[in-house]
């Protein structure tokens, strides 16, 4: 009897002991990674380096997975359209009686991009006043993502 109590006591005690704690901030930062997240590079030494290419994402909400789902949308979205998109953008500047007026519009319309073999490279996470704040950056073979620029260039 005292085996079968043990056992899920045991259980719940290991459970909890593999919880990462979540760092909780008064100010805002971004990881160093992220702010400088450059869209390719090269990994490893002579002649076992490998060309990447990076997307980088952040997220926000009360709610922690809506923080990481916008974040892996976003760096996704970040390959997308570099594989398969477009953009529109403007600038208008106004001048009335010495007051500026701007209004910039960006859009980007990306049409359904596969994006396959991207693999999670780093990621960082804290809390802000009740906020969940995320960043990732994705990393996938250069070899890849040239495939892909070259598949969705044919349609």
């Amino acid at each position: 009897m005292k085996k079968l109590l043990l056992v899920p006591i045991i259980a719940s005690l290991t459970a909890c002991s593999s919880l990462q704690t979540v760092e909780e901030r008064k100010t805002f930062a971004q990881p160093d990674w992220y702010s400088k997240c450059v869209q390719n590079g090269t990994e490893g030494w002579f002649w076992w380096s490998k060309d990447y290419v990076y997307a980088c994402g952040a997220g926000e909400s009360v709610y922690a997975q809506a923080a990481e789902e916008q974040m892996y949308a976003i760096a996704m979205n970040n390959f997308a359209k570099r594989i398969n998109g477009r953009v529109n953008s403007e600038t208008a500047i106004k001048f009335d009686n010495d007051k500026r007026t701007t209004h910039t519009h960006i859009a980007y319309k990306v049409t359904d991009t596969i994006v396959r073999q991207h693999m999670k490279q780093e990621q960082g996470r804290f809390t802000m006043a009740g906020r969940h704040y995320t960043f990732v950056r994705l990393k996938m073979p250069k070899d890849v993502f040239d495939r892909l620029v070259a598949e969705n260039s044919v349609r």
